[in-house]
């Protein structure tokens, strides 16, 4: 990653994407399934909005995402993950209704991890519906180069204290994926995500986390106005993860107790 890649790729910055569409709620209930989220009793899931204004049909890489060079510039470090979001909710958004979403990529920062160099773009979404604002949301989206082999977790004895604990599993992942228009194999191939990209399983999406974490929070204090999550560690399929909120915020932690994700919703 030269300075040249790097302003090369800036010119990606500040291109607005605009699309309107009439919200469908089928695919509102399919991320509701994908979720374990009972949305006759319980409405809208948490992060509904990610089964909305998918990508539309076009080629892919090889890691299953989007071909670099449209939304996103064609950077060279070969992995890309969802690091983190901000959400300001300010109105619910009604299905069957259009609705006009705004993306852009307004920013990318050159950074040195443990594990060599990353850039983080920002990208800000906006949607409207029946000419009001009714959803902001700011992501952290992280490109790195590969590292080495990650070693399963192993179960911590007693196990992570918590309010909740799920696990979910391959069809769940797949589930989400599907909802959400996620085509990244990491989540749905084994033999990809082990021999490629080193994982010890199938990867659980930061984003079906977060929904856990914010449903967790709007089961006990209704409707969320705001929302922000990092995560910190990868989860992995067929491992319990459990959940948590305190006065200090939400939690999200592997089985051998790692804290895999901090949120907080006010």
């Amino acid at each position: 990653m030269t300075p040249d890649d790097l302003a090369h790729w800036q010119g990606w910055c500040g291109k607005a994407e605009w699309r309107e569409e009439v919200l469908h709620g089928p695919d509102v209930l399919r991320l509701a399934e994908a979720l374990g989220w009972d949305a006759e009793s319980l409405g809208w899931p948490p992060l509904g909005h990610l089964a909305l204004f998918l990508p539309p049909p076009g080629p892919r890489g090889p890691d299953g995402h989007p071909a670099r060079g449209g939304f996103f510039p064609p950077v060279s470090l070969p992995r890309r993950m969802f690091a983190g979001a901000d959400y300001r909710f300010h109105r619910p958004l009604i299905a069957g209704m259009p609705a006009v979403q705004m993306r852009v990529l307004d920013q990318l920062t050159p950074k040195q991890g443990k594990s060599g160099p990353l850039l983080l773009g920002r990208v800000w979404v906006t949607i409207w519906q029946e000419g009001e604002k009714a959803l902001e949301e700011v992501q952290t989206i992280v490109w790195r180069d590969d590292g080495p082999p990650v070693p399963l977790p192993v179960p911590a004895s007693p196990p992570p204290i918590g309010d909740a604990v799920f696990t979910p599993d391959p069809v769940q992942l797949f589930l989400f994926s599907a909802a959400t228009a996620n085509g990244h194999r990491i989540h749905y191939d084994a033999p990809y995500a082990s021999a490629v990209e080193f994982c010890p399983g199938l990867v659980v999406h930061g984003p079906l986390v977060a929904a856990q974490l914010l449903g967790l929070w709007e089961r006990r204090h209704g409707p969320a106005r705001q929302f922000s999550f990092r995560a910190q560690a990868p989860l992995f399929a067929g491992q319990p993860i459990t959940l948590s909120a305190g006065e200090d915020g939400l939690a999200a932690r592997r089985c051998d107790g790692t804290l895999a994700q901090t949120a907080t919703a006010g």
